[in-house]
């Protein structure tokens, strides 16, 4: 007769609250830091961006698209989709490229990043794509066969003056 197995003998997954260094946060997410006027970086951006924050809560570290831009724009650039979550209208497009630089954020670190204040009209969202630190190849290629992870900024999430 096969002995029932104890809990104390079995390997325990960890849960969320157990990887999250701020319990309330989520293991990835973006903040608000200000907004204001500003040169446009690139040709046929307004003059209004946002200081957005990117936080890195959980025990691992995490890499992200990005690039080296002027310090005024923030700490770097951060390589985001824009998508409607409410509402209709029109969707801004975003630069992109073939390929990217990878940013490795350490656990409990952050970024300042800015992106134009049209890409978080009402109704849109800023969506950042991340992987954590395992989900890589040892030669520091993208697995494809990894499953694709996102933090989202919502318009609604910047406060009202």
């Amino acid at each position: 007769m096969a002995q029932k197995k104890s809990r104390s003998n079995r390997a325990t997954a960890m849960t969320g609250n157990q990887v999250r260094i701020i319990k309330s946060k989520p293991h990835v997410f973006i903040s608000y830091e200000r907004e204001g006027e500003i040169e446009p970086l690139y040709v046929g951006e307004s003059e209004k961006r946002v200081w957005l924050r990117l936080h890195n809560n959980s025990k691992w570290k995490i890499m992200f698209c990005s690039g080296p831009i002027p310090k005024e724009y923030g700490e770097t650039e951060i390589t985001h989709a824009i998508e409607r979550y409410k509402g209709y209208g029109e969707t801004p497009g975003t630069r992109s490229a073939d390929s990217c630089g990878y940013l490795i954020l350490e656990s409990g670190k952050s970024v300042l990043f800015s992106v134009p204040r049209e890409h978080l009209a009402n109704g849109l969202a800023i969506k950042v794509q991340f992987r954590y630190e395992w989900e890589i190849d040892p030669d520091g290629s993208e697995n494809l066969l990894e499953p694709k992870h996102y933090t989202y900024f919502y318009s609604s999430d910047i406060p009202k003056k």
